[in-house]
C-alpha cells in the first residue's frame, strides 16, 4: 500500500492528543482535504483499501463511506480484511459493528438518529445471525441495547445466545456477555434457558 494512502487512513494530526486511533478523531480534526481524498479510495480497485477508506468514513459519520461499506457487504465482500489480533480469527464484522454504531451516534447528534436507526436495522441483524456461527464479537451492541433503547434487535441477541450457548469452544465470552446483557434485560429468559439446558451462571464465569 502506498504511504500516501497509510497516512490518509492513519494520521493523527499534531494538536491531537486525545487519541492515537483516527477512528476516534473529533469533527473539528478531520480536514475536509482528508475526506475528499478519502472518498477518492472509495473507487480504488483493491477492495481491502475500499473497505479501509469506507470504513473510516463511516465512523466520522459520512455517507459516501456508509453507502461503499454497505456496498461491500450487500456483495459479499466484508470478510477477511481484519484479524483479531489474539486469536487470529475474522474480526472484521466487529469492526464494521462498531463503525455503524458510530455512525448512528454521529447522526443522532445531528438530529437523524431515528431515520439511521431504520437504515442500519437489516445490517446490524445480518451481523448478529453470522455471529451465531462465527466466533467475532458484537457486544459493542448492547451499550445501544441498555443506554438507548435498541430493542429491535433483542429477539434476534435472544436467538444469538441459544445458538451460541453450546459451543464455548467456539464462542467462549461472548456467552458470558450475552448472559450479562439479558440479566440486565431479560433476567427470566437466562433463567429458563440455563434451565433447559441443564447449566448454570457458574458455567459461564459468574
Amino acid at each position: 500500500m502506498e504511504q500516501k494512502i497509510i497516512d490518509l487512513l492513519n494520521e493523527i494530526p499534531d494538536s491531537v492528543n486525545y487519541t492515537d486511533i483516527a477512528e476516534d478523531l473529533d469533527a473539528e480534526d478531520i480536514s475536509v482535504s482528508r475526506i475528499e481524498q478519502l472518498r477518492e479510495l472509495l473507487t480504488n480497485s483493491d477492495d481491502y483499501i475500499v473497505f479501509q477508506a469506507a470504513k473510516l468514513l463511516t465512523f466520522w459519520g459520512d455517507d459516501y463511506g456508509f453507502n461503499a461499506l454497505t456496498a461491500l457487504f450487500e456483495n459479499n465482500k466484508l470478510n477477511g480484511f481484519i484479524d483479531h489480533r489474539l486469536n487470529g480469527y475474522d474480526d472484521t464484522l466487529q469492526h464494521v459493528l462498531r463503525a455503524f454504531i458510530r455512525y448512528w451516534a454521529d447522526k443522532s447528534d445531528h438530529g437523524l438518529g431515528t431515520l439511521t436507526r431504520k437504515k442500519l436495522f437489516p445490517y446490524i441483524v445480518k451481523i448478529i445471525e453470522l455471529a451465531n456461527t462465527q466466533p467475532f464479537g458484537i457486544d459493542s451492541l448492547f451499550g445501544l441495547i441498555i443506554d438507548e433503547d435498541f430493542k429491535e434487535y433483542i429477539p434476534f441477541l435472544k436467538e444469538h445466545l441459544i445458538s451460541i450457548i453450546d459451543h464455548p469452544e467456539i464462542h467462549g465470552w461472548k456467552i458470558h456477555d450475552v448472559i450479562e446483557l439479558f440479566l440486565k434485560i431479560e433476567p427470566d429468559f437466562v433463567y429458563k434457558l440455563l434451565d433447559e439446558k441443564g447449566k448454570t451462571l457458574k458455567d459461564f464465569n459468574f
